[in-house]
């Protein structure tokens, strides 16, 4: 693992940033493993903060380095074009030969994939994107999807039963109110994975980490720790937002920690904590093998 970091820069970058540490989900990650290796498809499911960036993120920092350069990673991308768009771009930048091939053979010279993509009709990157995949080995990685259109949702499914490329979705939920028209790809329970709040001795041992990590160990804390698992519904990006909030001034009173202000403040507030889930996410850029 510690090659792997040190020869992809996104995380290297992420390897000296704190990451809340990963704790009970053994199975989960297992699973996950499995339908990679397997190159199936996966829905993975759960609230908000339930650790389903964390869960993808854990696994790309152990994946193979030739799986690692065939994955690729959109977040919250909507619309047809702007998802073909994504995903060619993401395809040019991992230097997939059938792509670079094709804008040669219309005269684009590199740094021009822009203007290239803005030329072609939605059919045409279509068949830009299905070309690449047919002669590459991918696998794609959507977090915080939106509910795909119909659109969208018949180019997911023709990548995954024309083009046995895997896609794999991190969503809030299972149904179409959640993943729109892509619902039935993942309709068997083989191809779903849903995520529920950590075990309690695993969400304390994360608020420990997160007590020392964010320097809360002069405050009286037997209160604030039984109040943030209560909570926090055991929910780990509840509690580590919970722990950031309280190493804030505004929430400190002489020892003690205003838990119930935390509470209601990391309902509405826009905190993430810092971590490697936005470097996992990115593309991670070398060249990929086609075949020929």
């Amino acid at each position: 693992m510690r090659e792997m970091i040190r020869a992809i820069p996104a995380l290297a970058a992420a390897s000296e940033k704190w990451v809340p540490p990963f704790f009970d989900r053994t199975a989960a990650l297992s699973r996950l493993r499995t339908s990679i290796a397997r190159r199936e498809s996966l829905l993975i499911s759960g609230p908000a903060g339930i650790g389903k960036t964390a869960l993808m993120a854990k696994l790309c920092s152990e994946l193979p380095i030739d799986v690692a350069r065939a994955t690729i990673f959109l977040s919250g991308v909507e619309g047809l074009r702007p998802f073909l768009h994504s995903l060619l771009r993401k395809l040019y930048d991992a230097g997939d030969a059938t792509l670079h091939r094709q804008l040669r053979r219309e005269g684009f010279r590199e740094g021009e994939l822009q203007s290239w993509l803005k030329s072609l009709s939605a059919s045409r990157l279509r068949g830009a994107l299905y070309r690449s995949m047919e002669n590459g080995q991918y696998w794609i990685v959507h977090d915080h999807v939106p509910p795909l259109t119909r659109r969208v949702a018949d180019v997911a499914k023709e990548l995954v039963r024309m083009h046995s490329t895997p896609v794999l979705l991190l969503a809030r939920g299972l149904g179409h109110a959640h993943v729109g028209h892509v619902a039935d790809l993942y309709w068997a329970d083989e191809h779903r994975l849903s995520l529920g709040p950590l075990p309690k001795p695993a969400a304390g041992a994360l608020l420990e980490s997160c007590i020392r990590r964010f320097a809360l160990e002069r405050f009286e804390l037997q209160e604030f720790r039984n109040e943030v698992l209560r909570l926090s519904g055991l929910v780990p990006g509840s509690l580590i937002k919970m722990c950031a909030l309280a190493a804030q001034p505004r929430y400190q009173y002489g020892s003690q920690i205003k838990t119930k202000l935390i509470h209601i403040d990391s309902l509405v507030s826009a905190y993430k904590p810092k971590g490697a889930s936005q470097d996992f996410r990115e593309c991670l850029r070398w060249p990929v093998k086609t075949r020929r």
